[in-house]
C-alpha cells in the first residue's frame, strides 16, 4: 500500500500537478524536505521576475494566449482528479483519485485536495486523506493513521504571490503568465496520438538546459482541451528517483459560486493534531510581495 511517509514526501508535487493541470501554467518548483516547514518568501531577483523568453511557433502562441486570459477569468475551479506514480526502476504504479477545489480568495488562494481512494499492486484502499491551503496554513489529515499536520506557510494577513514560478513559498504553479512559460520552457505542440484526451492540444514543454529545473524534471506534458481552455492532463518525470507522474481530471467545473468554506478540512475531533509554524525571521519591510501573480 501507499506508505505514509512516502505520499507526505511526494503530497506536494500530487498539488504541483493538479493545481498546472487546472491553471494557465507550466512551473514546476523542487518540493520542500517532509520533516521542515516550507521557507518564507523572498524578494525575486530581476532574472527571475523577467526570464528571457523562449522561441515559440504562432500555433502554441494562441494557445498559451487561451490559457491566460481563461486564467484570468477563473473565480473557483472544481474536478475530479487521478494522480498516477510510477516508479520506472521497480516498475511499480500507484494510483490515487479523489476531488479537487480551488477558491480564489484573499487576501491568497484557497484549495483542498481529498483522496477517497489509493491503489498499487492490485490492492485498494478507501480511507480518505485531505491536503489543503487555506491562504495561510498547509493542512495534511489522514483517516488511515487519524492525524492531522498543519505547516504555516504565510504569516497572517500576509499577501504574497504564494504561487508563483520559484519564488513564492509554496510549490503551486497558479497564475504564471505566458512570459514566464516562455522563459523557462522550450513549448512545442505535437500531433494527437492514440490514448490523448479527445479535442485535446498535447502541449510538449522542455526545461531550458542548464537550468535548476532541467536537472529536477524531466519534459512536461500538458493536453489543454479546446473547449475549456484548460488542461485535462499534464504528465512528467523526477529525475533524482526516476519517476513518471501523471494527473487527470474529469468533470470540471469553473466559476460554480464554491465557497471559500468548501476547501475547509472537515472537522475531525479525534484526531491527533501536529502544528509547525513559520519559524523563519519575518521579511524585511518592503520586501513581501503583494498580489497573486
Amino acid at each position: 500500500m501507499l506508505a505514509g511517509a512516502d505520499l507526505h514526501r511526494r503530497t506536494a508535487n500530487v498539488l504541483l500537478l493538479a493545481a498546472a493541470a487546472l491553471w494557465p501554467a507550466v512551473g514546476l518548483q523542487a518540493e520542500p524536505p517532509a520533516t521542515q516547514p516550507l521557507p518564507a518568501s523572498r524578494p525575486a531577483s530581476r532574472e527571475a521576475l523577467e526570464p528571457p523568453l523562449t522561441p515559440v511557433d504562432p500555433a502554441v502562441e494562441k494557445i498559451l494566449d487561451r490559457l491566460e486570459r481563461k486564467g484570468n477569468q477563473i473565480e473557483d475551479i472544481q474536478a475530479q482528479i487521478e494522480y498516477v506514480k510510477t516508479d520506472r526502476v521497480l516498475e511499480d504504479k500507484q494510483k490515487c483519485t479523489g476531488i479537487l477545489l480551488f477558491k480564489q480568495d484573499k487576501p491568497n488562494p484557497r484549495f483542498l485536495i481529498r483522496f477517497d481512494k489509493f491503489e498499487q499492486e492490485g490492492v485498494v484502499r478507501d480511507k480518505k486523506e485531505w491536503h489543503a491551503f487555506d491562504g495561510q496554513w498547509y493542512t495534511e489529515a489522514r483517516e488511515r493513521t487519524r492525524t492531522i499536520v498543519k505547516r504555516q506557510i504565510v504569516r497572517p494577513g500576509e499577501q504574497i504571490e504564494v504561487f508563483r514560478l520559484g519564488q513564492g513559498p509554496f510549490p503551486l504553479p497558479f497564475g504564471q503568465k505566458k512570459g514566464e512559460i516562455r522563459g523557462h520552457f522550450t513549448v512545442k505542440l505535437l500531433p494527437p496520438a492514440p490514448g490523448d484526451p479527445p479535442n485535446a492540444d498535447h502541449l510538449e514543454c522542455t526545461p531550458i538546459p542548464g537550468t535548476d529545473m532541467a536537472r529536477k524534471y524531466g519534459t512536461v506534458h500538458f493536453y489543454i482541451d479546446r473547449s475549456l481552455d484548460l488542461p485535462v492532463r499534464v504528465c512528467t518525470i523526477y529525475k533524482e528517483e526516476d519517476t513518471e507522474v501523471a494527473a487527470s481530471f474529469r468533470n470540471i467545473k469553473v466559476n460554480g459560486g464554491l465557497p471559500g468554506s468548501a476547501t475547509n478540512v472537515p472537522d475531525l475531533p479525534d484526531y491527533s493534531i501536529e502544528t509547525v509554524p513559520l519559524t523563519s525571521p519575518a521579511p524585511e519591510a518592503g520586501s513581501a510581495r503583494s498580489g497573486s501573480g
